[in-house]
C-alpha cells in the first residue's frame, strides 16, 4: 500500500495549522543541518526564529517554501504537503510570500511592473486587476509614489518594501521573512521594520528570521531559538526575555543587543 499522497495533508500534523512540521531533518552531503523540527505556525500567529549563524534558521524557512528538499520529516503549509524532493512546491509557493535578505526585483522593470508581473502569471488577474491591487499594497508600505521608478533609483529600505508589497499582491496566507533588514543600513532599518509591525498588527502570519530583538518584544507571539540546526527554546516573549530564561539564551541576547 502506497503511502499518502504529496497533495494530502498529512493525518500526523496538526489540523489547524497554516504551517505544521514534524521531524524535519536536512543534509547537506554529510553535514546535517536541520534535526528534527517540530514546528506549528497558527492563521494570525508571529513567530521569531532566531539564533547565531549557522544554526538553520534560513534553511528551515527555504524548507517551508519549497526551495531546499529535505531528508526526513514532513512539512505541511495549507494542508499541502511539501515531498521530500520538493514536489509541488509551487503550490505551497502560490500562498507562501517570501522577503529575502537581497530584495531580488527585477532591475528592468518598474516598481509597479515589479508588483504586476507574478499576478498576471501565478494568480491569472487582468492587468487592470493587477495594477489596482499593486498599488493598493505599494500604498500599504507608503510607496505608491514610486511605482513609475526603477529599482536603482530607490534606497535600500525602499526596495525592501517594494518586496513585500509585491510579495503581499499574491494575497499570501502566511509571509516568511529571512533576514530582511540585515542588508540594510542602520537608518533603513526602522522603515522596514515599520511596515513588518503593521502587517503584523493586521493580523498576518508571519514567520520572521531576525536579530531584531525590539521587533521580536513587539510582535511575537513566540520566539524560536535554533542553535546546531535544532530547536533549543520556543517559547513566549516574557519567557524567552525574561529573567528565567536560559544561561545560553542570556548570553545570546547579550551578544546581539
Amino acid at each position: 500500500m502506497t503511502g499518502p499522497s504529496a497533495w494530502e495533508a498529512s493525518t500526523t500534523v496538526a489540523a489547524s495549522a497554516v504551517v505544521a512540521i514534524r521531524g524535519l531533518s536536512k543534509h547537506f552531503g554529510a553535514l546535517q543541518v536541520l534535526k528534527d523540527i517540530d514546528l506549528d505556525v497558527q492563521a494570525s500567529q508571529r513567530i521569531v526564529i532566531c539564533g547565531p549563524s549557522g544554526s538553520g534558521k534560513s534553511t528551515l524557512a527555504r524548507c517551508i517554501n519549497g526551495l531546499e528538499p529535505y531528508q526526513a520529516g514532513e512539512v505541511v503549509v495549507n494542508g499541502i504537503r511539501i515531498s521530500p524532493e520538493a514536489a509541488h512546491a509551487d503550490l505551497v509557493r502560490a500562498n507562501v510570500g517570501m522577503v529575502f535578505q537581497q530584495f531580488n526585483l527585477f532591475p528592468h522593470l518598474t516598481v509597479l511592473d515589479n508588483c504586476t508581473l507574478a499576478q498576471t502569471w501565478v494568480r491569472r488577474r487582468s492587468k487592470a486587476d493587477a495594477k489596482a491591487v499593486a498599488l493598493g499594497h505599494l500604498e500599504r508600505v507608503r510607496l505608491a509614489g514610486k511605482a513609475d521608478a526603477y529599482p536603482a533609483q530607490l534606497s535600500g529600505g525602499q526596495q525592501q518594501r517594494v518586496a513585500i508589497a509585491r510579495a503581499l499582491c499574491l494575497d499570501p496566507s502566511v509571509m516568511l521573512f529571512d533576514e530582511a533588514t540585515s542588508a540594510l543600513d542602520p537608518e533603513m532599518v526602522k522603515e522596514v521594520l515599520e511596515t513588518m509591525i503593521a502587517l503584523a498588527r493586521d493580523g498576518m502570519t508571519m514567520v520572521c528570521i531576525t536579530h531584531e530583538m525590539g521587533f521580536a518584544r513587539a510582535v511575537a507571539d513566540k520566539v524560536v531559538f535554533m542553535e546546531s540546526g535544532s530547536i533549543a527554546e520556543n517559547s513566549t516573549p516574557d519567557e524567552f526575555f525574561g529573567k528565567g530564561s536560559s544561561p545560553r539564551i542570556r548570553n545570546f541576547l547579550r551578544q546581539i543587543v
